[in-house]
């Protein structure tokens, strides 16, 4: 571990050695919007971002641990994803220690908050992993580092669902990702209880995942057609199960711990949500599927049990260069 320790600083020093005058310190974030063209004018062609490839993020799973540990186990740190949009971190799990995580054997999924943007995808997405393992004491000194590790990810997955891992003598971690295509972004804006029979849906919790589907065109004898192809993994927004607070509040709103998703410009999204019974089984369940845009916003409704929910989706063109968008005034047009 002391080891790994060393090599995580040589990599700090030479993020900063290369990066540091242009992007500032090591773990500043990413100030780019996941919605920076959403309010541009739809139908003009005058911008010089296109749809871009990006890399969709699906979870992080802790697949093993070794080392005499064993479950559960108390996670805080961070994992966070770089790319040539910007170089800052694009955070996928932050967690400090008094929120720590407790990951169970049947449970190893990391709860995400992001990214926070679409992660652009040219030849390489570097990840950055610090997790620290929170001990039974009160005293921070009894923790110990899990997993420190600076890794590249290149290119050769092809478009379909994936997995790598990360690992160390502690444990490894298992990403599950998907680079997409001619990318929009989406962020999920607004989920709403706009309507109920008096009784709040979520009064035993709920969960709340999409699912960015791809279209493919499928030549006939005569014709074109565009088919659906599912995506085999779902990203979760919410989830009460992992301790996610959906108590009634002003307006019905419900915040979303992860809200970005990409969109293949040809495909659509699909947003699932779950109402769970006091027994923990789905009591009720709704869908609404968007069609995806490079500008403005979309809404849908649907019935969950009595109730009514209400989503808005924000749409944006992906930007690929911080620099440029502060060169031109971000007075882009899509």
């Amino acid at each position: 571990m002391a080891n790994e320790a060393e090599r995580f600083a040589s990599y700090v020093h030479g993020w900063e050695y290369a990066w540091g005058r242009t992007c500032g310190f090591f773990r500043d974030m990413t100030t780019l919007s996941s919605m920076q063209f959403t309010h541009n004018t739809p139908g003009l062609n005058s911008s010089p971002w296109s749809a871009t490839r990006t890399l969709q993020i699906f979870s992080i799973k802790l697949a093993e641990i070794t080392g005499g540990l064993k479950w559960p186990l108390s996670v805080y740190g961070v994992v966070a994803a770089r790319d040539v949009a910007d170089h800052n971190r694009n955070l996928l799990f932050s967690c400090n220690r008094s929120q720590a995580q407790e990951l169970k054997e049947e449970d190893r999924n990391l709860r995400l908050i992001g990214p926070s943007r679409a992660i652009v995808f040219t030849d390489r997405v570097d990840f950055e992993i610090q997790l620290k393992l929170k001990g039974t004491g009160t005293a921070k000194s009894q923790d110990k580092a899990l997993i420190s590790s600076a890794d590249c990810y290149g290119d050769g997955y092809g478009p379909a669902v994936s997995t790598f891992s990360v690992s160390n003598c502690f444990c490894a971690l298992e990403f599950c990702v998907q680079t997409v295509t001619r990318t929009f972004q989406a962020t999920v804006l607004d989920v709403q209880v706009v309507k109920d029979d008096g009784s709040w849906p979520f009064e035993y919790g709920g969960r709340f995942a999409c699912s960015p589907l791809s279209r493919k065109f499928v030549f006939t004898d005569s014709r074109v057609t565009r088919a659906i192809n599912p995506s085999s993994s779902q990203i979760v927004l919410l989830d009460s199960k992992d301790g996610a607070c959906l108590k009634k509040c002003c307006g019905g709103y419900l915040h979303m711990w992860w809200q970005v998703v990409s969109v293949e410009i040809e495909g659509q999204l699909n947003v699932f949500i779950h109402a769970y019974s006091k027994s923990g089984d789905i009591a009720s369940h709704c869908q609404v599927c968007f069609i995806p845009k490079s500008c403005g916003m979309s809404h849908g409704k649907c019935a969950l049990g009595g109730s009514e929910v209400s989503i808005t989706v924000a749409w944006s063109l992906v930007a690929t260069d911080k620099g440029t968008i502060a060169a031109q005034g971000n007075l882009f047009e899509c």
